[in-house]
Formats: structure tokens, sequence, C-alpha cells
């Protein structure tokens, strides 16, 4: 699979990329903002994403009730810098999905990393996609309301202008998804269409499909974040994680990495293994007297777990020898005591 470098993280590597998305689950609230950053941070994510969005910018004479709608949405510009900065304090990479052209400038200005296209500009907006794609820098794509050809359409752009660090995740647009809309094996056909990593970002309840999703080969894990679910907020819902419920998602992903990414052969046990065989292997016993010289059947042996003594595999040794000594029953029979 090809590798995507976001400063110094190998998407597409043993690691899983794993994305906090607080969205709008910040209220234009700045000290819930950093709060949400910290608590993100604490619980283990790689990166925090937010949602440049301004009703100005996006709609023309919009309905009531979108302008109430997308005001809850709304991410002030001079967050951009703001939160960049405080992230960059925390040591965790700030980045945002722009959904209209100034946007992109406002990234630019603070020099983010990278760039994530939600599937609702990769599915409308070819002008934002053309903007960041000259930008030659890795960007993810999310594909919930794109289709195979508006994807493609992507990629192609991409590709036209040089730049080849793409990510593309799976999605489904239902808040929240059930499971049985899910179709994590999508991922599998964008990587056999494009061969540049995958991912998914959840909008399940839980966090165990986005797993799930690590067990299948996904690159990274993008998931809502919120401090609280009682917080009023569009993103503030079931399908949000919470601290706790990240920091255990991060925990049980970092472990299917581990049970995962190192191949052993069966050409040695480990230790604990080994250890564990020795102590449950059988012994040959006598099961009857044998008489010195006495040719030594079947008949005259049983097999127990014992920590000395001649292994049951080994029993051909034993049976059709005769006897060295008079052996009593329940013996342990050794080497010694067969001719």
């Amino acid at each position: 699979m090809k590798k995507v470098i976001v400063n110094d993280f190998e998407i597409g590597g043993d690691k899983t990329f794993i994305i906090a998305d607080i969205g709008s689950n910040h209220k234009q609230d700045l000290v819930l903002a950093k709060e949400s950053i910290d608590a993100a941070s604490e619980s283990g994510a790689d990166a925090i994403k937010f949602q440049s969005i301004q009703l100005h910018e996006l709609y023309l004479n919009p309905e009531p009730q979108t302008v109430t709608f997308i005001k809850q949405l709304e991410f002030p510009e001079d967050w951009h810098f703001l939160l960049k900065e405080y992230c960059d304090k925390r040591n965790i990479l700030f980045f945002s999905s722009p959904t209209y052209l100034k946007a992109v400038d406002l990234l630019e200005k603070i020099n983010v990393p990278l760039y994530k296209l939600a599937s609702a500009q990769i599915g409308t907006f070819p002008q934002i996609i053309e903007k960041v794609a000259k930008l030659r820098k890795p960007t993810i794509f999310s594909t919930g309301i794109a289709t195979y050809y508006e994807i493609l359409k992507t990629v192609n752009i991409f590709k036209k202008h040089g730049n080849d660090q793409f990510i593309i995740l799976h999605c489904n647009s239902i808040y929240p998804t059930p499971s049985q809309k899910v179709n994590l094996q999508l991922m599998n056909t964008y990587w056999h269409m494009f061969g540049n990593p995958v991912g998914f970002s959840d909008h399940t309840n839980g966090t165990h499909i986005a797993c799930a999703a690590v067990a299948m080969g996904a690159k990274v894990i993008e998931k809502h974040f919120t401090l609280n679910r009682d917080l009023k907020t569009p993103d503030c819902s079931s399908f949000s994680s919470d601290p706790e419920e990240f920091k255990n998602m991060v925990s049980q992903i970092r472990d299917i990495e581990n049970a995962s990414n190192v191949f052993y052969d069966r050409l040695q046990l480990h230790s604990e293994e080994s250890d564990f065989k020795e102590k449950i292997t059988c012994k040959i016993i006598a099961k009857a007297d044998i008489i010195i010289n006495e040719i030594i059947g079947e008949q005259h042996l049983k097999y127990l777990r014992f920590p000395i003594g001649i292994d049951c595999k080994d029993s051909n040794i034993v049976i059709g020898k005769r006897a060295r000594r008079n052996i009593q029953i329940g013996e342990i029979i050794k080497y010694e005591d067969i001719k």
C-alpha cells in the first residue's frame, strides 16, 4: 500500500491515524473548543479536525431554518489561527474541512499539513477540489454522498496537478448510521481502485464498527468527538464519542494493531506457550507390574501429565522392548528402565 506522510506520521503504515472530529461541538465558545482539544489529545487522538463553515460564504438568500441550522455550525474565522497555535502547543495536529474557497486561504496562512475534503465538497464543488489539489498537500477525501464517478473525478483532478497524496475514507452520510448500512467492504473497493491508503469516517453509535474497520485494513479512523453528549449542537448526538469512549476506542485500535501487524510462523512457539505445553505433556507410567526381561506392551502403559519421564509421543521407544528391572504399577518409566 502506498504511504502518505503527514508531518512525521506515515499513513498507510502499521499505525492507524486517529482523528477526533470536534466539528461543531464547540458552540462558538473558544474555551469549550480548547477544552475539547485537551480532552481529545489526552484520549489518544493523533489529530484534531474542525469544519470551516460560514453561512454567508455558502448560501444566497437562505431560508430561515437554514440560517438557524448553519449558525449552529459556524466556525469563527479567527479561530483558525488561535486553535492551530493551541494545538501546536499541545503537540497535536490541527486541520479543518474547508467548505468555501476563502477557507482554503485561511488554512494556508497557518500552513496546515493536511486537508480534508468532505463528501459534500467531493460530490458538489469541483472548484474547491481544484484549489486544494493545486497545493499538493496530503488530503483526505470522504465519500458519503459521492458516487464512484465523483470520487474518480476528484482523484483525476489531484493527479492532474501532480498530487497523489490522498487518502480515501469510506463513510455514510446517515446520522447515526445503522450497522446494516455501513458496508465496510467499500474500503477494499477503494483500495483496489486507487492503491492509496483507505480509512473509515464513523457515524455509527459506539466504537465497535470503527475497530472492525481497522481489523479490515483502515489506516485512518475519524470519529466525532464531544466533551459531553448533552451539549446542544447538531454534531453532539449518539454517534459522537465522549472522552472516555474515545480513549477506549484508541486503546482497542492499538491492541488490534499489535494483534495484526506482527507475523510469527509456527516453527517455534512463544516461551509462554512452550512453558504451558511442557506442563501438560503426558509421560509414560506403568499401568501394571512389569517383570525384568518382560516385553513391554501397550497393556502395561498409561499416560499422565508429569514433569519428568519419557514423553507419550515416544511410546514406540518403549513398546516392544524388554524391561531392565522390575517396574511396579504406578512408576514412571525412564529410558534406563528399558533394553
